[in-house]
């Protein structure tokens, strides 16, 4: 399925990297105890990181469960997305009285309307909207029903229908790009892999590759930037974002390169060298009077 979300930057705006822009950071040079207590914190960070389930507190517990409802939002703005969501999508019939094809129609109207929210900068809204519909698609499309052997559909191992993999698909490939917006590039690429999970084809996969190596190239990855982007390129030769991203990634590429091929140089110059010298030693040794 096309996607239809907001384009116009990717194809005229992206003649340039897309590192972090340094212009806000602050200049002055961290002091050597701010140094230590940022250290201690990312300490914090990855302990709670390693922490299982089993050993978290109530508050922790409560804490994730709020995390996985609400997502990035605030319980204001959850609010005004529900209401957003009510007003994009008025339908007087219960899901659970919707035919498979309409709740497939329903699925997409509920992505169409994170676009909506993509358009206009909303970035969590549109990410949220994202989410639940691939969560309705995995786990409650067929809720209920049975394959013609009787096995419920949820509990079959055979993956899901094309259908679904392609809103799917579209939702990653939409959550990728609103997470390029944030800067939040681990993101990117994670929803990204997602969307090729999803065996997407033609320009949807160009497109995706193309976020992927924007991700990749911001994190210094730079090689893993050059293998998406040249195969983005194969795909869609004719896209300007893609050529104008090719074309700063492969320069780095090859400075890359030049630098690796100078380095082997230098160590099989400094081996021959060693080589030689021992050479010389060895027929000074030789060459000398008993």
């Amino acid at each position: 399925e096309e996607e239809e979300e907001e384009e116009e930057e990717e194809k005229t705006g992206n003649t340039r990297s897309m590192g972090i822009d340094d212009g806000d950071a602050n200049t002055a040079s961290p002091s050597a105890s701010a140094t230590t207590e940022e250290k201690e914190k990312e300490k914090e960070k990855e302990k709670e990181k390693k922490k299982s389930p089993a050993d978290w507190t109530k508050e922790e517990i409560r804490e994730q469960a709020k995390k996985a409802i609400m997502g990035n939002l605030t319980k204001e703005e959850e609010e005004e997305r529900s209401r957003r969501n009510k007003d994009l999508l008025p339908s007087d019939k219960n899901l659970g009285f919707m035919t498979i094809e309409e709740k497939y129609d329903f699925a997409r109207k509920y992505k169409d309307a994170g676009n909506v929210f993509f358009k206009e900068g909303r970035y969590e809204f549109a990410i949220k909207n994202y989410t639940e519909t691939i969560t309705y698609l995995r786990h409650g499309l067929r809720m209920g029903e049975t394959d013609e052997n009787g096995v419920p559909y949820g509990a079959r191992a055979t993956g899901l229908d094309d259908e679904a993999k392609a809103i799917i698909a579209s939702c990653c490939s939409n959550m990728a790009a609103c997470a390029l917006k944030l800067s939040r590039y681990e993101e990117v690429i994670k929803h990204a892999t997602s969307a090729l999970d999803q065996d997407i084809k033609g320009g949807a996969k160009a497109k995706v590759l193309f976020r992927r190596s924007k991700a990749k190239h911001s994190l210094g990855k730079i090689e893993e930037a050059y293998s998406d982007i040249s195969e983005a390129k194969k795909i869609d030769e004719g896209d300007k974002a893609i050529q104008a991203h090719y074309n700063v990634v492969v320069k780095l590429y090859r400075d890359i390169k030049k630098q690796e091929l100078e380095a082997q140089k230098t160590l099989w110059k400094g081996k021959l060298d060693n080589s030689v010298k021992k050479e010389d030693t060895a027929e000074k040794s030789s060459c000398s009077i008993l």
